[in-house]
């Protein structure tokens, strides 16, 4: 068969890649499985098997490509051997030119600030954080120099002149309003240009010649970036964005701006362009033609190839998750068939920032019945169908409240954090049937599956009682711990039976209890392995996540990696199944 894989696997190994390659005769075919190579080489050297696996991922939907894709499919399946098959596909990032990722012998960790030292070379130094932030002593005093052009790059001490910077000119703020500027030592400070009422940070252009200063109009509602002449403070040219900016670089005349939640914005030649990258820290070369991103890795684009691809700012989303059937998968603004990966519905839903606060916590509930957020008022939709639902008694619980739900999203319990009075509503109509007062005055709130216990935690004690207030159990000891600190513990969780409570009780221990006798059992670190407490996992497959996701087989030791850091939630019904935000998989054992 033409282009088939074993052929390709064997032409890999004599190093006959072209010649296999010029069996396809669509140019436009040849230089996108060309580049799907390359974009995956890593991978599928370190881990041989990993090949046909990730061709399939980077072909999935893509039109020209199909009859390949399903070529490759029937002769990975044919092979009886194991292979992941794709649901979903994984684009090729287009304008992608180099990459690196941490290793063994070479890594990234403690390093995330990039700058070009020249058009060819990158160099990835430690952040320098407050003391109170990061110890100095726990900085890492390395910096890594990377010839993306020759793919060489080396880890070395960082030399003491990285450490020196020109004490003027000086750019100061009081932590809101204007930034400013301060020429020499002694000199008074002078406010640089900012809107009414916003914030500002300043620094000077990568060429020294002008000054650059960027942040957010007040309340949020915006963010700027002004080119500013320093001598005269004359605004040159403005940039308005739909949100606050957080970073700007530059080079070339060109710059590449960070959002909060407008995306990475290009301002090229006058003009705004959204760039479909982001990464902890960006950087431009200095001719402004290559960026350089550190994310996952560290990685070099086009900056003419991104803005050619005119996308638009991400919306926000869901996190990728099962409902507990395993029928329907949330995935971004999708509903999907949680087996197959069909989209069932697009979703539209409301998740603007918060001024302050936030929404009620947990503020994302994937019921049976019910999808629940609870971002700007409670938000409800069908589970099964994507219809979006209207609710008789609309409800709203602002951040001090915590909330629980029930299996299908049928019921919703709610307390004020640190009052006694738990109010139990049923859904989608939104009305209170009841209510029950407990002695805890709780700060945390959980629920079993079939609704029919609820569990009020305060320090290490928790209470259970029936949903009609009769007293289950009290168990725990008190602590002297205060307040828990906003979203950093989890709530207390039922077990699938509803015969055993667990709650996390301090830093890292969880203590689960059984309601019949009131044994307690102790857990470090996570419930993961408990049985009726973990989430759901194939049992003949192990996965590892690092700069990749390597599934390992464990009755043949088969080890296929896919170019994804995870993480991954696996179907209830079928843990074959795997998701993460950028892949949905299924794990085929062959045979």
């Amino acid at each position: 068969m033409p282009a088939a894989l074993a052929a390709l696997e064997y032409a890999l190994a004599a190093g006959s890649v072209e010649a296999w390659l010029a069996e396809l005769r669509d140019e436009a075919v040849r230089l996108r499985i060309r580049r799907a190579l390359d974009a995956d080489r890593r991978l599928w050297t370190q881990y041989p098997d990993s090949l046909g696996s990730c061709l399939l991922t980077r072909t999935f939907g893509v039109k020209a490509l199909a009859s390949l894709h399903q070529a490759w499919t029937k002769e990975l399946a044919a092979r009886g051997r194991p292979w992941i098959r794709p649901l979903r596909g994984l684009p090729m990032p287009d304008g992608l030119l180099a990459e690196l990722y941490s290793d063994e012998e070479l890594s990234l960790a403690g390093l995330q600030v990039p700058r070009f030292a020249s058009e060819d070379e990158v160099v990835l130094t430690a952040r320098r954080l407050h003391p109170s932030a990061q110890p100095p002593e726990e900085r890492r005093r390395e910096r890594l120099r990377w010839r993306w052009t020759e793919g060489r790059a080396v880890i070395e001490p960082e030399p003491p002149d990285d450490a020196a910077a020109p004490a003027y000119p000086r750019f100061v703020t009081d932590g809101w309003g204007p930034a400013y500027l301060v020429r020499s030592e002694g000199a008074l400070r002078v406010a640089l240009p900012c809107p009414e009422e916003g914030s500002a940070d300043a620094q000077l252009s990568a060429d020294g010649s002008r000054l650059i200063v960027y942040g957010t109009l007040d309340e949020y509602a915006g963010g700027f970036v002004y080119v500013v002449d320093p001598e005269t403070l004359a605004v040159e040219r403005q940039l308005a964005t739909d949100s606050p900016v957080s970073d700007v670089t530059d080079g070339g005349g060109q710059m590449v701006v960070s959002t909060y939640r407008s995306g990475t914005i290009g301002w090229i030649d006058g003009r705004a362009h959204v760039l479909p990258i982001g990464g902890h820290a960006i950087c431009l070369s200095p001719s402004g033609n290559h960026v350089a991103t550190v994310g996952a890795a560290l990685r070099i684009w086009s900056l003419a190839e991104l803005v050619r691809q005119r996308t638009r700012p991400p919306l926000p989303g869901f996190p990728p998750r099962f409902d507990p059937s395993g029928e329907r998968l949330l995935c971004g603004r999708e509903l999907l068939d949680g087996r197959t990966g069909r989209r069932i519905a697009r979703l539209s839903p409301e998740l603007e920032p918060y001024l302050e606060g936030g929404p009620a916590q947990p503020w994302l509930h994937f019921g049976t019945r019910h999808l629940i957020c609870t971002h700007g008022g409670l938000q409800l939709w069908d589970a099964r169908s994507g219809e979006p639902l209207v609710m008789e008694e609309p409800l709203g619980f602002p951040h001090w409240y915590t909330l629980a739900y029930d299996r299908e999203g049928s019921r919703l319990a709610a307390l004020r954090q640190e009052e006694t009075t738990v109010a139990l509503h049923e859904l989608p109509h939104g009305r209170c049937i009841r209510t029950v007062t407990f002695e805890l005055a709780g700060w945390a709130l959980g629920m079993a599956e079939d609704a029919s216990l609820l569990a009020v935690q305060q320090g290490g004690q928790i209470e259970v009682r029936t949903e009609d207030g009769a007293m289950v159990r009290r168990c725990g000891q008190a602590t002297m711990s205060g307040r828990r600190p906003r979203f950093s513990e989890p709530a207390p969780r039922f077990s699938l039976d509803g015969r055993r409570v667990a709650a996390r009780v301090g830093a890292k221990d969880w203590r689960i209890w059984t309601l019949a006798s009131g044994e307690e059992e102790r857990v470090e670190g996570s419930l993961e392995k408990v049985a009726d407490f973990a989430a759901p996992e194939p049992t003949d497959w192990a996965l590892e996540v690092g700069t990749m996701s390597v599934f390992t087989h464990g009755p043949s030791g088969t080890k296929i990696a896919l170019p994804v850091i995870g993480g991954w939630v696996c179907n209830p019904a079928d843990p074959r199944i795997a998701v993460c935000d950028e892949l949905l998989v299924e794990l085929r054992a062959g045979g």
